[in-house]
């Protein structure tokens, strides 16, 4: 997959295979939000859906940072990466923390550091959003990487809200991890004064001696710089830059550091941009800004709900021939399949990837049906070629198996057999409406009919995979 450095552009995949391609010294913020003990919780959303044999997969959904042989097998890679300041790091972890879910999530973030040290300007910057659990560990990895020396504050961003805590002080904050690349660096105080809270004249006349009062009247109407710890609210269900996208952080926390640490016309990147708030605060501020996300309906999130002027991405297949080569390249399938489930408003893909068998994604009916006992819903994606009432019937037996509700095949090509492949499941009845149990998308007919579905997907109200709730005409509209 060859990439093109472009500013003002969304990129679909991992951001280590992306950031391998962009140039050295290339861009002079960096503001990141990795996913990390997250408040996904899947197994409550389908504790209802009446799933047997299935709880593995639907388990991996709550944290993907698990300790598995793909886990094993990176932290081997960064172990022997040399070159990686961080090697020696991640092989002290080992010793201590030895097949762990943090030592999983550390060899991965050390991979996508590296490359962000290395594409930062030397006056550049980075800004790491972690929790508590997470930050010392990281912390060594960036002194190892950025140097200790270019440690330049730990920011705690502070906020309130409901807690159920008694045996400990309730938890309510996050770590912004500052680095610099150099001992020159952009950094514009005047952007982030804030008022004083104690507004009487000379009540720091100690920090200032000798100042006129003149001098303490400007400097009090100036303000003064924040300190490291930031009380900014947290995104409460009512604010009006609410998505519904889990892990959603405030704007102004991220226009905070993009004001801080950059300048009209520099370049922002953020690797797992999300649902967009960098972005959007990047060019809110007259930035040029890059967005990496793995996942495609954030990025079409960004596009179609965040941003007044849609940027363009690349990586999305934007034809039939261009699904082709991305199911066709190296890495390209689960990349693929990823990115035909999320054609499907309200499907999440299962991050338990096997290849071109068993079940790629989910999706939950946002209310009982009247004559089946699941409400849950089975997805497999093929890229195989020619008919694929094999794949169909080894579907249906799954839904059958797991107690699901309903399966959906989506496949690469056109599908004009579908009428005649058995279907030996009950239709789903909803009030007066009947369901058809099992269905089929291909992609190949998709984009011959202006992308819609022919024949549609005919599907009863589904849930927010994040939230539970029922959604409406797209992803993100949450009743």
């Amino acid at each position: 997959m060859n990439i093109h450095a472009k500013a003002n552009t969304l990129y679909y995949g991992d951001c280590l295979d992306i950031m391998e391609q962009f140039p050295d010294n290339y861009v002079d913020l960096i503001c990141l939000d990795p996913p990390f003990n997250s408040n996904r919780n899947y197994n409550t959303i389908f504790k209802g859906s009446g799933l047997k044999n299935i709880a593995p997969q639907i388990k991996a959904f709550d944290d993907t940072w698990t300790w598995n042989p793909i886990s094993a097998e990176r932290v081997e890679h960064v172990k022997s990466a040399i070159a990686n300041p961080a090697s020696k790091v991640i092989a002290a972890f080992e010793t201590f923390i030895p097949r762990s879910k943090m030592l999983s999530y550390t060899s991965y973030m050390a991979e996508r550091l590296f490359q962000m040290r290395r594409i930062l300007k030397d006056t550049g910057s980075i800004y790491l959003h972690c929790d508590p659990y997470a930050s010392h560990y990281l912390k060594l990895v960036m002194d190892a990487i950025f140097g200790e020396k270019h440690f330049r504050n730990e920011i705690a961003w502070c906020y309130k809200s409901t807690s159920q805590a008694r045996r400990w002080y309730p938890k309510k904050h996050q770590i912004l991890l500052f680095y610099t690349k150099s001992e020159e660096w952009t950094f514009n105080t005047n952007a982030i004064r804030v008022p004083f809270t104690n507004d009487k004249l000379g009540s720091h006349g100690g920090s200032w001696k000798g100042a006129t009062k003149e001098e303490l009247v400007e400097i009090h109407t100036r303000g003064k710089i924040i300190e490291d710890w930031w009380e900014i609210p947290m995104l409460n269900s009512m604010a009006k830059e609410r998505m519904g996208y889990p892990t959603q952080k405030p704007i102004a926390l991220y226009e905070r550091m993009i004001k801080a640490s950059s300048n009209a016309g520099d370049l922002v990147l953020d690797p797992f941009c999300g649902c967009g708030t960098t972005v959007e605060a990047a060019l809110k501020n007259r930035r040029r800004v890059i967005g990496i996300d793995v996942l495609p309906f954030a990025l079409r999130l960004i596009n179609e709900r965040r941003l007044s002027v849609s940027l363009p991405v690349e990586g999305i297949p934007v034809s039939f021939e261009t699904a082709e080569q991305l199911a066709e390249m190296p890495k390209g399938y689960q990349k693929f399949q990823d990115w035909a489930i999320s054609l499907v408003d309200g499907l999440a893909s299962n991050p338990v990837k096997v290849g071109d068998e068993g079940i790629d994604g989910f999706g939950m009916m946002a209310h009982k049906p009247d004559n089946v006992e699941a409400r849950a819903i089975l997805v497999q994606v093929t890229a195989a070629s020619g008919s694929q009432n094999v794949k169909f019937a080894k579907l249906q037996d799954d839904v059958r198996n797991h107690n699901a509700a309903m399966g959906i095949l989506i496949t690469k090509g056109e599908q004009t057999a579908r009428h005649r492949w058995p279907v030996n499941l009950p239709r789903i009845k909803m009030g007066e409406t009947f369901y058809e149990p099992m269905q089929c998308l291909s992609i190949e007919e998709y984009y011959r009919n202006g992308k819609s579905y022919s024949p549609p997907l005919n599907l009863p109200a589904l849930t927010n995979p994040w939230t539970g709730k029922p959604i409406q005409a797209t992803l993100f509209d949450a009743v």
